[in-house]
């Protein structure tokens, strides 16, 4: 099972248009993946990195579903792209099973410990920390949601045996992977290996230096890792040495996680309803609540199509006056609404109603920036709640799968900064996703988004899969990229589905984001920068900046699917 040289050469020269090279390559030439972007396949994956993407087709062409797929996938991704996620993670997932005509949602993020305080930044003794000293380390960590997650979905969808599905990566940990281009970019930043000293011995070299793009890294800790949980299965590795070693690690430190190895066995993944409303004629289905993304970006879609003008011009301002104006009324209402569903009231539904869509759309003004945006107060909703500013942040990856039965996975995952809390243990990158929670306790009341025991904080993550009139998947996938991700796929989603274009043709196009709202984003070295004056002149604040973004889509078109990951990660979506 070892990569040929000629294959790591090719990924490092053009990662992101790996066609050729496979983890363990298919005997059949029937299932010899290729480049989908123009040529519709029967199968299909799309993630954020090559290997990863061929170790999903390699779980296809071996008779598995897109779920074993998927974890397979999932394990080389914490190998190959740590920074973004992996088994110290947690993850949202939508898998449409076609057999049983069923969209279903699982919700593995990771979630508070049972001890906490009032805020990440309030430590024990009531004390009020520099905002700077939790971000990062043992106090940040939550408690992974991804192993029981991946158990949880192979369970229920899985074809092939548990341990098959970790070979890929753990022959890549032991025999060697190249270093990415996109991962050598965020290591080569200064001060470099004084900030993940963690990886010093696997990613850096004796004079501190991120090694070369392209070199052979090898893993052996995360190989003994993968090992023992492909022989125990996720839940017993925990119980019997990984949840111990995992919050000893947390512990260390200045300001030690309140994290327990029981409160990571106690850990459950969830299955909860998909959140779904019918746009024109598509019926768009993502996760809902902790995640606000799948409700800002129904919001928005919907007010975009009651108030831009028709037919969509995506070349003019007025269509991103009308944009960035729904994007920030779909900001307030999620930071006033959203937050765990088991410990905060969520009118999911009433808040992507069409009667209250239209009520908001009626606010924007396509010739002037609101001066002032507040929350809306949906039909029969009620709360005491206070509006958070908080605005979380992830680094992420993002994953679409589609098998020969038709089943369709999306998923979005994470360890929310790049490199989480910086903490690793045994070989697995611990997440921080604690900072997503608000920054300080509510003053006079309570925030949707507070910290509290066993909670998990929101996420603008939002898998989706979208289906046409017929009922049948269109459209399969999301987006990494932090805050930004809810405006980058809804962006995607006007482009493919209004626009008609493919997904290697919306990903490539420039962002406006509404994140930082009221700021403007316009990406930076793209035709997006000419919107920069009509804007300003509507009374936007807009930078131009940089974006990188991790979309990946499948798209249906005929009896096969287009896909595409984002060509300023080093993703690649083969098929066959």
């Amino acid at each position: 099972m070892k990569l040929p040289f000629a294959c790591r050469l090719v990924l490092l020269l053009v990662a992101g248009a790996l066609s050729a090279c496979a983890v363990n390559p298919p005997a059949s030439p029937n299932t010899v993946p290729r480049d989908i972007a123009s040529t519709p396949a029967r199968v299909a994956a799309t993630t954020a990195h090559p290997l990863a993407t061929q170790a999903a087709l390699q779980m296809l062409a071996e008779g598995g579903s897109a779920i074993d797929a998927l974890v397979a996938a999932q394990a080389v991704l914490g190998l190959v792209e740590p920074q973004s996620s992996g088994f110290g993670g947690g993850a949202l997932l939508l898998v449409w099973d076609a057999r049983a005509q069923r969209l279903r949602s699982y919700d593995g993020l990771s979630a508070a410990p049972a001890r906490v305080t009032a805020s990440l930044r309030t430590d024990v003794d009531g004390k009020l920390l520099p905002a700077d000293d939790v971000a990062r380390g043992g106090r940040s960590v939550g408690v992974p949601g991804m192993p029981a997650l991946l158990e949880m979905v192979h369970q229920q969808h899985g074809k092939l045996p548990w341990a098959r599905l970790f070979q890929p990566a753990m022959a890549l940990a032991q025999e060697g992977f190249p270093l990415a281009p996109y991962l050598h970019g965020i290591l080569s930043q200064d001060p470099g290996a004084k900030l993940h000293p963690a990886l010093r011995d696997t990613h850096f070299g004796p004079d501190g230096l991120v090694k070369p793009a392209g070199t052979l890294l090898r893993h052996p800790a995360y190989a003994r890792t993968l090992q023992a949980m492909a022989a125990q299965g996720a839940t017993r590795y925990l119980a019997q040495e990984g949840a111990a070693k995992w919050a000893a690690a947390a512990q260390a430190g200045q300001h030690a996680s309140l994290m327990t190895a029981q409160d990571i066995t106690a850990y459950r993944a969830q299955e909860r309803e998909p959140l779904c409303s019918r746009v024109v004629t598509w019926r768009i289905c993502m996760a809902g609540p902790p995640s606000f993304g799948g409700v800002a970006v129904l919001q928005m879609l919907q007010m975009v199509q009651a108030r831009a003008p028709q037919p969509f011009d995506l070349s003019t301002p007025g269509f991103w006056q009308v944009f960035v104006e729904a994007g920030r009324l779909a900001g307030a209402d999620r930071r006033h609404w959203v937050g765990d569903p088991g410990f905060v009231p969520v009118p999911s539904e009433a808040l992507i109603a069409a009667p209250y869509m239209a009520e908001r759309a009626k606010l924007i003004n396509p010739m002037q920036a609101l001066p002032k945006v507040e929350h809306g107060r949906p039909a029969q909703a009620t709360s005491a709640l206070l509006n958070d500013e908080s605005n979380p942040t992830s680094a992420t990856s993002q994953l679409a799968i589609v098998d020969a039965q038709g089943m369709v996975v999306s998923a979005t995952t994470t360890n929310n900064l790049n490199f989480g809390s910086r903490l690793v243990a045994d070989g697995v990158v611990l997440n921080n996703a604690l900072t997503n929670f608000s920054a300080a306790p509510g003053m006079g009341g309570r925030l949707a988004n507070q910290m509290e025991a066993g909670k998990r904080p929101v996420t603008s993550m939002a898998p989706l899969i979208v289906f046409d009139e017929a009922g049948l998947p269109l459209l399969a996938g999301g987006s990494a990229g932090g805050g930004q991700i809810v405006d980058y796929i809804a962006q995607g989603l006007i482009e493919m589905l209004w626009l008609g274009r493919t997904p290697a043709q919306a990903l490539a196009s420039g962002h406006v984001t509404t994140a930082l709202a009221p700021t403007i984003q316009l990406e930076k070295g793209t035709a997006r920068e000419a919107l920069a004056e009509p804007l300003a002149a509507l009374g936007q604040k807009v930078v131009k900046e940089p974006t990188v973004s991790g979309q990946g889509y499948l798209r249906r078109q005929g009896a096969g699917w287009l896909g595409a990951a984002d060509p300023r990660r080093d993703g690649v979506a083969l098929g066959w």
